[in-house]
């Protein structure tokens, strides 16, 4: 037993009563949580949140780098929930501070925008990556992911080379410290430059070996992508989920009430090695109502 599995079953112990397990320790259903989805709650009161999160069930969370606090106060509350974190979304300290001032209103989204335009940049994704291994590592995580490419990012094959060599040299940085490199999509990559489709010059680009993919369910479905033919064609690349439901209006809705088939779709990923799915719920109105509803969808699937 290694010292991870230790803290968590100790944690559990402690917490007998006071916070159910998921459904069973199997980790098909041991439901995650992306952490963004709550970022508003956290941002007023970090560990009562991250025990609200355990309470509710949830196992796993993936992370926004640090949260522009010291890894190991992160890692101290995780332990003390019972939480794993397998994954985070890179964001440094500075970057944070954007999202953090956009989620208070502090800042428009165009400046939140234009300020993850700038930090993104293929030339600066060593030293983004560097600082996340050393998060990932204080966090006990095994995948550190890219979040975003914003529009700027994608707008010419030169730009996208540029990115493509960054993610395989980020890959071999993330695998000499026995981690994983991750690209998390949305719906732009799937526009086109010329004939070709942006997110398939990134998988055929990438090297599989070193660079894995985060599937969200609903930026694939806003694209009008085929999740399963990706996972099909693609084995072994897809290791993480963002379980996200789509209204019938085409916004963003609490998972289980929406038009996805993501019962089918978890079953698909399940067989084509995803490891750990994470509810997500962008500009959630009442998030911890809302993670609850989530979870209390996925137990039912087996």
């Amino acid at each position: 037993m290694n010292r991870r599995q230790f803290m968590e079953m100790s944690a559990l112990a402690l917490m007998a009563g006071a916070i159910p397990q998921a459904a069973n320790a199997d980790a098909r259903r041991r439901w995650g949580l992306q952490l963004f989805t709550v970022v508003a709650p956290l941002e007023q009161d970090f560990e009562g949140t991250l025990r609200a999160v355990a309470e509710i069930g949830y196992r796993e969370v993936e992370t926004i780098g640090s949260f522009g606090r010291d890894p190991a106060y992160v890692r101290g509350i995780l332990d003390k929930y019972g939480l794993l974190s397998p994954s985070q979304h890179l964001a440094s300290a500075e970057l944070y501070g954007s999202f953090s001032a956009w989620s208070k209103r502090q800042i428009t989204t165009e400046q939140n925008r234009e300020n993850y335009v700038a930090a993104l940049q293929p030339d600066k994704a060593a030293a983004l990556v560097d600082e996340g291994i050393r998060v990932a590592k204080t966090l006990g995580q095994k995948y550190v992911v890219w979040p975003i490419l914003m529009a700027p990012h994608l707008a010419t094959r030169e730009i996208v080379d540029a990115f493509i060599s960054a993610f395989n040299a980020a890959g071999d940085a993330c695998a000499r410290e026995g981690l994983t490199f991750t690209f998390h999509n949305h719906d732009r990559e799937f526009g086109r430059l010329g004939n070709d489709v942006i997110y398939d010059l990134l998988l055929k680009g990438t090297n599989p070996d070193t660079v894995k993919m985060e599937m969200d369910f609903y930026w694939f479905h806003k694209a009008k992508a085929d999740p399963i033919a990706y996972l099909r064609n693609h084995p072994g690349r897809y290791r993480l989920v963002h379980v996200k439901d789509m209204a019938p209006d085409g916004d963003f809705t609490v998972v289980g009430g929406g038009i996805i088939d993501l019962k089918r779709l978890i079953g698909k990923a399940r067989k084509a090695g995803v490891q750990h799915f994470y509810v997500e719920y962008d500009r959630s109105a009442d998030p911890l109502k809302e993670i609850r509803a989530s979870f209390d969808y996925l137990r039912k699937i087996r």
